[in-house]
């Protein structure tokens, strides 16, 4: 079974999966061994960590490919990757699914935003006509090789300059009667009462579609009773804590440097005094440093390993 078969699988069988956004291969393999059934790559994380800069959609197709091809490279269960637009028209959405495809993820988002895109949770968004975007995702659906590529359709119309949940809910269905495997509709906080009647429209068209949920980090969930259960009862079927490595990364990143400007070498100490018997502690066993080993003594000449070993 592939990965994209594993995640058709999963949707198929699970109540519910749900995952925490990251943007490197590393974070991928740490999520894939603490049991995750899934990754998804954001596209904020990504273009914040690669390029240093904010989701205004300055990224391109080829280095967001580049990244979800490392990912899929490193781990054996299903990539979900953000695709922003699909870097242009429905052609150019034509050239993003096959690369995407091509790259070995599961699945990719294709959102409504017009190009340049923004961070779905920032003002001043602005949607392509709903035309366009039905268009989109007909041209992607035409363009993947294998039907188990999935093809998810994001609107953000609700928050979106002329929007609101009328909007978002007619496209919902026009997204899911052009073909879309999974509809993803971008909420603007905690309140439950637009995914709960998003969930309730789109099931009475289209009950068996999959609908996803962004867990966005933003909206102070500490604030909120809702549980991923909550969610997963008003119809979602994966739950996504979008950003979440990134802004754990920030976090460790800086206390680590905090501590060591202060303490100099005791920044590092206690540092290392904190990673004793985690399962993080020795990076070279986590990365497989020893498999490479066990490769060269098969394919590698016999004084080739005498030198680098004795």
């Amino acid at each position: 079974m592939n990965t994209k078969q594993k995640l058709r699988h999963l949707l198929k069988t699970e109540n519910y999966i749900f995952t925490f956004g990251i943007h490197n291969a590393l974070q991928a393999m740490i999520a894939e061994k603490l049991g995750f059934k899934f990754v998804y790559m954001g596209g904020h994380d990504t273009s914040l960590t690669l390029l240093g800069l904010p989701d205004i959609g300055v990224i391109t197709e080829t280095e967001m490919v580049t990244n979800a091809r490392n990912i899929a490279r490193a781990i054996n269960v299903p990539v979900l990757a953000d695709a922003d637009t699909g870097y242009g028209n429905a052609i150019n959405v034509i050239r993003t699914v096959q690369d995407y495809e091509a790259a070995g993820v599961a699945g990719i988002h294709l959102e409504d935003q017009v190009l340049p895109k923004r961070c779905g949770h920032a003002a001043g968004k602005m949607i392509v006509p709903i035309e366009e975007a039905v268009g989109k995702i007909r041209a992607a659906i035409d363009a993947r090789k294998d039907k188990d590529f999935l093809i998810m359709a994001r609107t953000d119309a609700i928050s979106a300059v002329g929007g609101g949940y009328e909007e978002a809910l007619n496209r919902g269905k026009a997204y899911a009667g052009a073909g879309a495997d999974m509809l993803f509709c971008e909420f603007p906080s905690a309140d439950t009462r637009y995914p709960s009647m998003f969930a309730d429209e789109i099931h009475k068209v289209y009950p068996d579609l999959p609908l996803f949920f962004n867990y966005c980090t933003r909206f102070k969930w500490h604030e909120s009773p809702v549980t991923f259960r909550d969610i997963a009862r008003m119809g979602y079927k994966v739950i996504n804590i979008s950003t979440a490595a990134m802004r754990v990364s920030m976090k460790a990143v800086w206390d680590y440097g905090a501590a060591v400007i202060q303490g100099e070498e005791q920044g590092e100490i206690e540092f290392e005094k904190q990673l004793m018997a985690h399962p993080t502690e020795d990076f070279h066993k986590f990365s497989g440093l020893s498999d490479i080993k066990e490769l060269e003594s098969k394919y590698l000449p016999e004084e080739e390993i005498r030198k680098k070993y004795g």
